[in-house]
């Protein structure tokens, strides 16, 4: 543990005048920690729309969407993305180009043909097979993320 040199309670001003401080034996823990989730939070116009777009096109289903449509959530098997309604332009614009979420998923063809005969409204990357071994496509959703779905090749 660092702790700054002077008062207790003071932060040190720079890190020269930090020192270490034994704060005893460590304690180990009955279990490791695993995660079990990691779920994308997004910035998004309108809830809805991006609700319904990640079921029609992509194949999530709803798990529930806000009375006031300010937040959503839609799964794929265990796992969520959130989304948020914002008017904030920063946000949305940190959100359009900026934004990637990578899907690793186990049979991708019966996906990509789903994706493909949806025929979403925004751009798409067609199926191919990367150098890096992955098969990937890619999806953009209504508020520019890209969702990247890919399978170890071969």
């Amino acid at each position: 543990m660092i702790a700054p040199k002077g008062r207790p309670g003071h932060c040190a001003r720079s890190s020269s005048r930090l020192r270490a401080v034994s704060s005893g034996p460590s304690v180990p823990l009955p279990t490791t920690p695993r995660v079990i989730a990691i779920s994308p939070i997004l910035a998004v116009r309108d809830v809805a729309v991006s609700v319904a777009f990640y079921v029609r096109y992509l194949g999530f289903r709803k798990v529930f969407v806000m009375e006031d449509l300010s937040y959503g959530v839609v799964a794929f098997d265990s796992h969520a993305v959130h989304f948020t309604r914002s008017e904030d332009k920063a946000a949305l614009r940190a959100t359009r180009g900026r934004t990637a979420i990578y899907i690793r998923v186990d049979h991708i063809e019966p996906l990509w043909n789903r994706v493909y005969q949806a025929a979403p409204p925004t751009p798409v990357r067609s199926l191919e097979t990367h150098p890096w071994g992955m098969r990937e496509f890619h999806v953009q959703d209504p508020d520019g993320c890209l969702l990247r779905f890919g399978e170890e090749a071969g």
